[in-house]
């Protein structure tokens, strides 16, 4: 059975917690009561032009949120099913390699849960570090209120998306070790679940797959969200409407044995560049724009790990743009230092 493990020891009271995060246990007793007072909402619009809504950690806590990634999170060995947000040389987590898993298959079902950060209790963070991390139950505590906001786990936070795939840690792996009894592949990205079959299943044996996930995810307080799921043969489009879209797995299409993005997205990458470049030619100086930037490199960044050529080709442009809008920066501190020397003459 596949599962995940914390490769260090416990920590069982509020002094060794402190020495791990380099902190006074007063200090960290002091912002575990006021940490749903330190975030900032950040609204992100959605393909389907809804609205998102995500946070950002005001300091202190993003400090202490950032400590505990790197002397916590990171020294968990997360199974190779799950792929969100996770550092891992040796196998490389991302919606690639979630995709990939599933590029050969003949019928596959996506999976999605409903309000699914919403969901992730405090209740449920606390037995994460008590249960599987092992802590004492004052630990627990104070970790849970410090990576919670108002009592659940906050979308955008630097700790959310590491808590996001422990939350299932004691129940998911049984699920996993029965789909691959029944030659299933089964893979998450946070709230996305994909199972793929290399070969055609009957609605019978797909009606027990599903049975078989809606039944984890009872166990844990979620459901699944039914307007979002899909099981589709090889070549089959999800129709949306009267259109039909191709099959897409976090984000990716996939096709034969590999994943990439699809024509779509790959004509909203280019005008993405496109307007950056605009921006810049326009006489935009980078901190102007660098939202523009690093919004379309992230988009192209996925071009790039599908080992799509033309993303190779965005990236060249967006730091061509990139580097002529810090020239323009140079340039006007230049004008405006010869402007200023001129009128004090």
């Amino acid at each position: 059975m596949i599962v995940a493990k914390y490769k260090r020891k416990p920590v069982y009271s509020l002094k060794s917690l402190g020495l791990m995060l380099g902190e006074s246990p007063e200090s960290l007793l002091k912002l575990s009561v006021s940490c749903n007072f330190l975030y900032r909402e950040v609204l992100q619009e959605k393909k389907d032009k809804s609205v998102r809504v995500t946070y950002d950690a005001f300091e202190p806590l993003k400090k202490i949120q950032r400590k505990l990634v790197d002397r916590l999170f990171v020294f968990v060995d997360y199974p190779i099913y799950l792929h969100g947000g996770i550092k891992d040389n040796k196998s490389p987590r991302s919606p690639f390699s979630n995709a990939r898993e599933h590029a050969s298959a003949k019928s596959i079902a996506l999976q999605d849960i409903t309000n699914f950060f919403p969901s992730i209790t405090i209740d449920k963070v606390r037995w994460i570090f008590e249960g599987f991390f092992g802590f004492g139950r004052g630990v627990s505590e104070v970790l849970a209120l410090i990576v919670t906001k108002d009592g659940y786990v906050p979308q955008g936070a630097s700790t959310s998306s590491y808590i996001a795939n422990l939350v299932f840690w004691d129940v998911e792996p049984r699920l996993v070790d029965w789909m691959h009894t029944k030659g299933l592949a089964y893979s998450r990205f946070a709230d996305d679940i994909t199972i793929s079959s290399k070969k055609q299943l009957l609605s019978a044996q797909w009606s027990e797959v599903v049975s078989k996930v809606t039944g984890m995810l009872a166990q844990k307080g979620f459901k699944q969200k039914r307007a979002k799921m899909h099981i589709l043969k090889k070549g089959q489009a999800i129709t949306c409407g009267e259109k039909q879209e191709p099959l897409v797995v976090t984000g990716l299409g996939i096709s034969g044995c590999s994943a990439g993005v699809v024509k779509a997205e790959r004509n909203r990458i280019k005008a993405a560049v496109r307007e950056f470049e605009v921006q810049v030619e326009s006489g935009k100086v980078f901190e102007e724009v660098a939202h523009l930037y690093h919004s379309a490199m992230g988009r192209v960044g996925r071009m790039i790990a599908c080992k799509q050529v033309a993303g190779l080709e965005f990236k060249r442009r967006l730091n061509k743009a990139k580097n002529k809008s810090k020239i323009s920066v140079i340039e006007k501190y230049k004008r405006a230092e010869g402007d200023s020397e001129t009128f004090v003459v």
